[in-house]
């Protein structure tokens, strides 16, 4: 369907150069051109991966069941000897079948576009396990291009420790309910946190998986350098299996790992795809089991963790989702365009309620308009009109860690207003546990959803807090980017909300407990409020002693307690 190439258009996923630090900004580049990587052999052209696009014919199953031994030297041998040929015949679809001449071909733009097609139709019974899956609209939710000067915009403003932005009036983050709107991936479900594989791994799992030669796959992931394959190899892997031998489960595996490897799994290559995701599609019947949006989620968190580093060039990952998120919460930012479809009525992902509009402004003009930004310029729950397709999931507010191609602390509590709470000054993020408990706790969700809704009350106007916790959050935290020395652009200063240090004591001075008697008195409020956390210091420590179950009658009395002197009784 030619409707859908610009979907899944790899230069829509293009590296983006930048580095994050306030204090040292390199310059960006001038063009999109200049953020595709190519690599070059010695000789200056780039060296054709072996086994894609090759027509394979159709070849009888020996007697002998054993294939006879393949050694990586010798594949290596032979990829090098193909490699300096002067003409190689390659089957590109609708491109050169000599690229003697166009020696560059295999990384152009065009025979991109011509290659990365979706088809017209699956086969009834691919498109019926793509359907179960839960995957199959990450097929249409791609933008065509994304805006890299807004994306490093708010890449600046992420941190690692908390999993979330910050922004000047406040913590706010990416969570498993934006995902399950944007891209109507299944939350629920198991986690998986896949183990790395080699080459010769890879190319057994390509065997038993993917229906392919083990010698054919071995020189792909050896062309690959690793246990890898490239998005093309699977396209057409796709192509073989479906259209020619009618082995339609090889096919769905290899559509499925290049559909997830070219989106929410994308590294920084954007031309392959990790072997070890290719386990996830071994039981088709179950791939809807997993918690696709955990999955997609922690891949943009560990991404987001690695761009925000000074040392760090590019940003891998889907950027699609972190820009239509951008588009979502901040209606002023940016250039935005919508396409035509009424993503709440029909049920469309509202990734798809956007289009790419080409933005003009650039990084050192996004920071000081961020700096300025107010409580009133977000939309604090962008999707309530959506709730007709995704309803609201009480486990989107589970707080803790997820875990997937790696470990992320997961907080809600932190951003607590997009929620639709009164945000309150969060506890510390804890530390990672073992997997096991983070498995607990997931299954066990209902514990950390009380848990953090315990301080809290649904807000009476959106943007709603506690009253002190714009001066916590301005101790801790570095909410803007730009200072007065920075020029016309540079925002005011950062308001000094932290009480200035009382000067040190003499030497000689008496040691004295009682206040000073300039020292202002103690107003009515915050003798209340000292006298509350003392209390709920102590019945915490109680409750958790005697292992207290809420549900307990005999502690009825004791929790209802504890629930006012957190404030759950105004």
């Amino acid at each position: 369907m030619i409707s859908k190439i610009q979907y899944l258009n790899p230069c829509g996923l293009v590296s983006l150069k930048y580095v994050c630090k306030c204090d040292r900004i390199l310059d960006r580049p001038k063009s999109w051109g200049d953020e595709v990587v190519r690599t070059r052999g010695g000789d200056g052209r780039i060296r054709h991966n072996r086994g894609r696009g090759e027509s394979r014919p159709h070849q009888e199953e020996p007697e002998d069941d054993e294939m006879p031994p393949v050694h990586q030297e010798q594949v290596e041998e032979q990829v090098e000897e193909e490699a300096e040929q002067q003409a190689v015949q390659q089957a590109w679809p609708g491109g050169p079948i000599d690229t003697s001449l166009l020696t560059r071909y295999e990384h152009h733009v065009a025979r991109r576009k011509l290659a990365d097609r979706i088809p017209d139709h699956h086969p009834q019974v691919i498109q019926g396990w793509l359907n179960i899956s839960g995957l199959c609209w990450l097929e249409r939710t791609s933008l065509k291009f994304t805006d890299p000067q807004l994306i490093s915009a708010f890449v600046e403003r992420w941190h690692p420790e908390t999993s979330s932005f910050h922004m000047p009036f406040g913590e706010m983050t990416i969570t498993l309910d934006d995902v399950a709107c944007l891209l109507h991936l299944p939350v629920r479900g198991q986690f998986y946190t896949p183990v790395s594989v080699s080459q010769e791994q890879a190319a057994e799992l390509a065997v038993e998986l993917l229906g392919e030669e083990y010698e054919f796959a071995l020189r792909e992931t050896v062309a690959q350098r690793g246990g890898y394959f490239s998005q093309q190899w699977l396209y057409e892997s796709y192509n073989r299996n479906a259209n020619f031998y009618g082995k339609y489960d090889c096919a769905a595996r290899a559509w499925m790992l290049m559909l997830v490897g070219s989106t929410i799994l994308a590294d920084k290559s954007y031309t392959r795809v990790d072997a070890k995701w290719l386990l996830l599609f071994s039981d088709l019947s179950a791939v809807h089991t997993y918690s696709w949006a955990n999955i997609a989620l922690v891949c943009l968190y560990d991404n987001l963790n690695d761009a925000s580093m000074f040392s760090t060039r590019d940003l891998a990952g889907y950027a699609t989702l972190l820009q239509c998120w951008i588009h979502e919460y901040f209606p002023t930012l940016g250039r935005r365009a919508q396409s035509d479809l009424n993503c709440d009525n029909p049920g469309f992902p509202r990734a798809m309620r956007w289009m790419y509009k080409q933005g003009k402004t650039k990084l050192p003009e996004y920071r000081p308009i961020l700096d300025a930004l107010t409580p009133d310029d977000v939309i604090w729950r962008p999707f309530e009109t959506h709730r007709g397709s995704i309803p609201f999931d009480l486990i989107t507010l589970y707080s803790g860690h997820l875990r997937g191609s790696t470990v992320v602390p997961y907080l809600p509590e932190r951003c607590i207003r997009q929620f639709g709470f009164v945000q309150y000054i969060p506890p510390p993020p804890p530390l990672a546990p073992a997997y096991s408990d983070i498995d607990s706790d997931w299954i066990g969700y209902h514990a950390s959803v009380d848990r953090i809704l315990q301080p809290t009350r649904p807000v009476t106007y959106a943007s709603e807090t506690v009253p002190d916790y714009m001066s916590w959050y301005y101790r801790v935290s570095h909410p803007r980017l730009c200072r007065p020395v920075d020029g016309p652009h540079g925002a005011p200063p950062v308001p000094h909300y932290a009480p200035a240090p009382a000067p040190a004591p003499a030497p000689d001075a008496p040691v004295d407990d009682a206040p000073a008697d300039d020292a202002p008195q103690e107003t009515a409020l915050q003798r209340e409020r000292r006298w509350r956390g003392m209390a709920r210091g102590a019945l915490e420590t109680f409750l958790t002693r005697i292992d207290a179950d809420r549900d307990d009658e005999d502690f009825e009395e004791l929790f209802f307690a504890l629930d006012v002197c957190r404030g759950a009784y105004p």
